[in-house]
């Protein structure tokens, strides 16, 4: 079975509390997600502990839940 998910997703900095709709480059569910915020690349690796996605770019960190899954086929 196949998912297929969302090509954004909301993704938040813990230092100010913004958010951002960031496009989703690569992306390997419960691993890896990399997304791109005003043409930043920003990598994030996932944390089962709190089943989110972190990481951090220019002294800040940025986390997420991941894209949605938007269905899944055969």
């Amino acid at each position: 079975m196949n998912d297929s998910y969302a090509n954004e997703c909301i993704v938040e900095c813990t230092d100010n509390g913004k958010t951002v709709e960031a496009e989703v480059g690569s992306f390997q569910p419960e691993k890896y997600l990399q997304v791109f915020m005003n043409t930043v690349k920003v990598n994030l690796q996932y944390q089962p502990a709190h089943k989110v996605y972190v990481g951090n770019m220019a002294g800040m960190e940025f986390v997420t839940s991941g894209p949605k899954l938007v269905g899944s086929y055969r």
